[in-house]
């Protein structure tokens, strides 16, 4: 206990200001998420008919105009959420080893200690768990103020704000830091570390990104698009990959290959039913029917849970590589 202790004060000295300014930015980002969420519950409990209606009485005007400027406030917040992750992987994750490695402190440690393994888990653990706790933080409070932002949705089945709210969250921080600390492993100084790391990241995150969007791909739905009907006839909590076209004879096609093979409709109803003109609705001859290609809302923590792996599992595989490479490299 004493050993992990003596760990941790140094951790937090050789990096003192780095946690000390992350931690007071994720604390002034969560009071600030917190207070608008107060005021939009607030304002939610002074009208609840005149909150989240694109048609409201005249009554409602003043609370209904206040609700929206805000939310547009306070959805800006979420952005930080998204980018904090990354943040913290570049500013606490790359220096880790970098530093230790340019101002040659590692020379005595990694000649006298009997695991330079070990020497990496003891120093990396404490900022670890300090990432984490703020992120968990970030997490939490990005989750309130979604709930406040939309009352009326069941966010635990919704892929609205995905990736700015949650879990996934401290998932992607898991992952964002390994990442950084490799980087500052291999490259061995601080400033090139940084500016490698956040490269790499934005790279890396992006790849995983699209990685995901094309097993998404293979997983959508086809839901028909009423436009006669409020929400459109579409699950409001899906998450729109794309848009297409539903054949007669059942073929679903994206309107990219539908315009491929001269599919264009110059008439659409209000059911979604498209004509190729205004004679062919009258006649009744239907070119196909208007459609989202989605992932129903129900499979929002899933999908959630599979990327939260994917890049928790980067982390880790991160941090196997950050072993290897302390284990070979010379101290000087």
């Amino acid at each position: 206990m004493t050993a992990a202790l003596t760990w941790a004060r140094l951790s937090y000295r050789q990096q003192r200001w780095e946690l000390i300014l992350a931690a007071i930015g994720v604390g002034i980002v969560a009071a600030v998420m917190l207070f608008f969420a107060n005021e939009l519950r607030g304002l939610q409990a002074a009208g609840p008919d005149c909150v989240g209606l694109f048609d409201y009485p005249p009554s409602c005007e003043a609370i209904a105009t206040r609700f929206a400027e805000t939310s547009d406030t306070a959805q800006r917040l979420l952005l930080l959420s998204f980018a904090a992750p990354f943040g913290m992987g570049v500013i606490l994750g790359a220096p880790l080893v970098a530093r230790e490695i340019e101002g040659g402190t590692v020379q005595l440690a990694w000649t006298l200690g009997r695991s330079r393994v070990g020497w990496l888990l003891r120093r990396i653990t404490f900022v670890a768990l300090v990432t984490v706790a703020l992120l968990a933080v970030l997490a939490l409070s990005s989750e309130l103020l979604a709930a406040a932002l939309a009352p009326d949705r069941s966010l635990g089945e919704d892929f609205l704000w995905s990736g700015r709210r949650g879990w996934l969250i401290v998932a992607r921080g898991v992952g964002a830091l390994g990442v950084g600390i490799l980087v500052g492993a291999v490259v061995g100084r601080v400033l090139p570390a940084i500016l490698g790391a956040a490269l790499i990241m934005a790279l890396g995150f992006t790849a995983i990104s699209m990685g995901q969007d094309a097993v998404l791909r293979n997983e959508v739905e086809p839901q028909r698009v009423a436009m006669g009907n409020a929400s459109g006839g579409v699950d409001p909590g899906a998450l729109v990959i794309d848009f297409g076209l539903e054949l007669p004879g059942g073929e679903v096609v994206t309107w990219q290959e539908a315009q491929e093979r001269g599919l264009i409709a110059a008439v659409i109803d209000e059911e979604g039913r498209q004509f190729a003109s205004a004679a062919d609705m009258r006649a009744g001859r239907v070119l196909g029917y208007d459609i989202q290609l989605t992932i129903p809302g129900s499979q929002y923590l899933p999908v959630a849970a599979r990327e939260a792996g994917v890049v928790t599992g980067l982390g880790l595989v991160a941090l196997v590589g950050t072993a290897l490479v302390v284990s070979r490299r010379r101290p000087a």
